[in-house]
């Protein structure tokens, strides 16, 4: 029997909840949070607490409804844009913001950063609404437009961080360098781009759709950041020990760079 075509994530939608739930989720039913969730955190507080970039705005491209890469850049970047392709996620991350009942419980993060910061209970809930107030603004941009955000013109960015959504928006080399492009023109020349995804990996499951995921390797992506004009500041692997079938990565990569003035 033809196995089923994976799904493509800008094209197919995907199931947000759904997406949270199994990979993000800090009540027990993921495995996969210590590296997701934990693993991200930690890295973006070693780099940005270290005191090296600091700025106004900061624009975030991610896969699905995810939050918690944003509690340090927050401290750093006083304006936050986040950008989506799917109304789907947009709604998700609006009953976070609003404060709806039935929106995602993102305590294990909030617990994390406090962890990280050593501050205490009310620093905790302070923190999740300074995050929340960061937030300026949600854009909905389509990668068929020459302007992603058209008819919105957006300036550029201090930093810009995407997590995981390059791997599931291209299919090839030359489709993710061209998805490159797009999304690191809105960022200032100096300024900083933090790049999360998964290396040599093939698909991920939500329910049960199979989505795709860009396959390609350190070596690539490092080479992509210098032809791109951009100077590799960090790059760090990390090896999975997730046994499932969900998902077939094996290891995560967080790096940082810096764009050519």
């Amino acid at each position: 029997m033809e196995a089923p075509k994976k799904k493509l994530y800008h094209m197919h939608g995907m199931n947000s909840r759904g997406f949270l739930q199994t990979y993000f989720s800090g009540f027990g039913e993921s495995k996969f949070a210590e590296e997701t969730l934990n693993f991200l955190m930690k890295k973006l507080h070693d780099v940005l607490a270290a005191g090296h970039f600091k700025g106004k705005n900061a624009y975030d491209f991610s896969i699905g409804s995810i939050i918690h890469q944003l509690y340090t850049v927050s401290d750093f970047y006083s304006e936050i844009t986040i950008l989506k392709l799917n109304d789907s996620c947009i709604m998700e991350l609006k009953k976070w913001l609003e404060t709806h009942t039935g929106a995602f419980d993102w305590a294990h993060a909030h617990n994390y950063w406090r962890g990280l910061q050593g501050t205490g209970d009310q620093a905790e809930i302070d923190r999740e609404e300074k995050l929340k107030k960061s937030i300026i603004k949600m854009v909905k941009f389509d990668l068929q437009k020459e302007n992603l955000t058209d008819p919105e013109v957006l300036e550029q960015a201090d930093c810009i961080i995407t997590a995981w959504l390059l791997d599931v928006i291209s299919q090839d080399e030359n489709e993710y360098i061209k998805n490159f492009q797009k999304i690191t023109k809105f960022l200032k020349p100096g300024g900083l781009l933090i790049v999360i995804g998964c290396l040599n990996t093939t698909y991920y499951a939500v329910g049960n759709d199979r989505h795709h995921v860009f396959t390609y390797d350190e070596s690539f992506l490092r080479k992509n950041l210098v032809n791109e004009g951009f100077k590799i500041k960090t790059c760090e692997v990390l090896d999975s020990k997730v046994e499932t079938d969900l998902t077939d990565y094996r290891q995560f990569v967080f790096l940082t760079a810096v764009k050519a003035a």
